[in-house]
């Protein structure tokens, strides 16, 4: 084990022993809360019913509990030492990532399924880089930005340090902007992981659901925490996607899966 990983560890194990002492004073919470209560059911329970009550519509959520990890990767990417592979495109490498103009615009043959032709530019290595690395997510996609994400340890990666983002413009692909993580690492052993239910429950507690509006969905994958030593560290979050019934705009927000903190939006 290289000096730069211990380093890296320790920087993790002090960050854990903060979350820690959060979970240690938000269990206090919640044992004040259960006294107050017939059982954490009926709580629960209490605050979907508020939830329901401030015309904040759902679907059916799992209060099912996982274990998740702690993964770091290199910022320093592959991409720029693999363009020489790319043909017939235009590109450019800033902030480790790289953009590619097509040059010669794509017709999307299918908008309400662009990955049917999106799929086979993917897997064109002289059109991208590693696309192999990347599956169609039809939840973060829109009409105007198709997007791709890696996995890490089975979840999706919600950053674009991993994904590629495909601009649309009049039904044709123009451009793209891709992130990729190398040499990802475990950096601790498995952590428990609050519930997709207890996510929700979390935010609207926050006071960062707003009424009147529809959660479209809810997801767990990962998100960047933090830059240490030329890796950034990411940690398992739930992401939960919120429309506005009235306006119809978007919101995306994130909980901490292993504390349940309210996580700003970053990138």
């Amino acid at each position: 084990m290289n000096f730069k990983r211990i380093e890296l560890i320790f920087f993790v194990a002090f960050i854990a022993l903060d979350i820690f002492l959060f979970a240690s004073y938000t269990q206090k919470d919640d044992a004040v809360e259960s006294t107050t209560n017939t059982s954490s059911k009926n709580t629960t329970t209490s605050v979907m019913k508020s939830i329901h009550n401030d015309q904040i519509y759902y679907g059916e959520l799992s209060n099912k509990k996982k274990q998740g990890f702690y993964i770091a990767s290199p910022i320093k990417s592959n991409l720029k030492e693999q363009t020489g592979q790319l043909q017939g495109v235009l590109w450019s490498y800033n902030n480790h990532k790289l953009t590619v103009d097509f040059g010669t615009s794509i017709k999307i043959k299918n908008a309400n399924s662009p990955q049917k032709t999106l799929n086979e530019v993917v897997k064109d290595n002289t059109k991208v880089i590693n696309g192999e690395d990347y599956q169609y997510d039809k939840y973060l996609s829109t009409s105007k930005t198709v997007v791709y994400t890696q996995k890490a340890l089975g979840s999706p990666v919600y950053a674009s340090s991993g994904q590629i983002r495909f601009t649309i413009r009049n039904g044709y692909v123009t451009e793209y902007t891709q992130g990729h993580l190398t040499s990802v690492e475990i950096l601790r052993e498995k952590k428990p992981m609050i519930s997709q239910q207890r996510a929700l429950i979390w935010l609207y507690q926050y006071n960062k659901l707003i009424n009147n509006s529809t959660v479209e969905w809810v997801r767990l994958g990962y998100t960047q925490l933090l830059t240490v030593n030329d890796s950034i560290v990411y940690i398992p979050t739930w992401v939960i996607k919120v429309k506005s019934d009235s306006s119809g705009s978007i919101q995306y927000r994130r909980i901490n899966a292993f504390t349940g903190a309210f996580m700003e939006e970053t990138d």
